[in-house]
């Protein structure tokens, strides 16, 4: 009954790991833990805690805002592809430099003449880095956004790659 019990969680553990649902879980068989050799306590198989393992995450994080949040002393700030979703403050005549991955599109900014976008190089479908500039030309709010763009996505049928949205929300002061 317990080698039966025993093959059932070792199946029901590399069934688990095969179908990608959720981390490694190390088995301890006969004494030892399988995954790293370490002598543990005698007796049937056992399921142990599973190790942790560093994930990647497609979803891009702000900055820290505090960074953002004050008006560059040097009168040039820049985002980079990690900082969507953060609020940047600018000071009229200052700079907002852009700099996203190669698969996003040139960005664009909202909010009239606040924002102008003063060069743009790179970006789908060049392969090439994003890389815009803007200049703070007014007091005010705009948003600056973009999203990831894919030549598949551009074919009949297209494809089903799911697109990334960026934005930051910039505020302009007078100086």
């Amino acid at each position: 009954m317990r080698v039966r019990r025993a093959v059932a969680i070792f199946l029901l553990v590399v069934g688990a790991g095969a179908c990608g649902a959720g981390p490694p879980l190390r088995v301890v068989s006969g004494g030892t833990d399988t995954g790293t050799g370490t002598p543990q306590a005698s007796g049937s198989a056992s399921v142990v805690s599973p190790e942790p393992t560093a994930t990647r995450s497609r979803t891009p994080t702000p900055s820290p805002a505090a960074s953002l949040e004050t008006p560059p002393a040097n009168g040039r700030q820049v985002v980079t592809t990690n900082d969507s979703g953060a609020t940047v403050r600018l000071r009229a005549g200052d700079t907002l430099e852009v700099r996203l991955d190669s698969d996003f599109d040139p960005p664009t900014a909202s909010g009239g003449d606040v924002l102008v976008r003063t060069s743009s190089y790179g970006g789908y479908p060049t392969g090439h880095p994003v890389d815009a500039v803007f200049r703070a030309n007014a007091a005010g709010q705009a948003d600056v956004s973009s999203s990831t763009d894919y030549a598949c996505l551009h074919t009949t049928p297209s494809c089903e790659l799911p697109q990334r949205q960026w934005t930051v929300h910039v505020v302009v002061t007078t100086r």
